[in-house]
């Protein structure tokens, strides 16, 4: 049995989110610029840009988690310490619909990191092209400390992003595709007495993005 599992915002999340990341990651200390239509953009203004892009994403799949589509919902997918365990024990020992408990973990973990360098980023300061717009809010010692753990906490996400890179290749050699429903939204079922879960459409999380980066941008842009 087919169903659909990942609605067009969760799916439209991941990807936008890895593209976000790759121009991060490029932008991120690289003091270079590019001349478009003889306009001079800084990397380092695209940098601050696309962090509030994911401040956004992250904001918006947060809210998405608690009243999204079924599948997407944290309630769905993140269990206790108990099930942790037992799926640590045997992690082949049972087929889940969305997320098992352990790659619950991982979304939790890098949703957290991708928050805090998203708010970090805010208040950094390199004492030379950039000084974010709340560096002022808060004192020197701070900002010098929050800037150093900005610099240094991409490197812990990248680590996360590997190990889910790691598991999508362990399950594609046990013949469990995780990477086409994340661009279908559709999952084939080997146990047909499963339930169908709930479905909202996913515009209206594309909405609540479209607010959401509107106040941030308006905020601090």
């Amino acid at each position: 049995m087919v169903i659909k599992l990942w609605d067009g915002f969760i799916r439209g999340f991941h990807w936008l989110l890895v593209l976000a990341l790759i121009g991060l990651w490029f932008t991120g200390g690289n003091l270079d610029y590019i001349e478009v239509f003889g306009i001079f953009i800084e990397f380092i203004d695209v940098h601050h840009k696309l962090g509030l892009f994911v401040l956004a994403l992250v904001l918006t799949r947060i809210i998405w988690g608690i009243i999204g589509s079924q599948p997407g919902r944290f309630s769905s997918f993140v269990r206790g310490p108990k099930a942790i365990l037992m799926y640590l024990r045997n992690p082949l020992k049972k087929e889940y619909l969305t997320h098992n408990p352990g790659g619950a973990i991982v979304v939790l973990v890098m949703l957290g990191l991708l928050l805090a360098q998203a708010i970090t980023g805010l208040f950094t300061d390199d004492a030379i092209y950039f000084r974010g717009p709340l560096a002022s809010t808060v004192s020197d010692t701070t900002v010098r400390a929050l800037t150093f753990y900005h610099k240094q906490a991409f490197d812990y996400l990248l680590i996360v992003i590997a190990l889910h890179i790691v598991a999508i290749l362990v399950y594609a050699l046990l013949r469990k595709n995780l990477v086409g429903p994340m661009i279908t939204g559709k999952k084939r079922l080997t146990n047909t007495a499963s339930s169908i879960p709930k479905q909202i459409h996913g515009g209206f999380g594309f909405l609540i993005l479209a607010v959401n980066l509107v106040c941030i941008y308006w905020w601090l842009g």
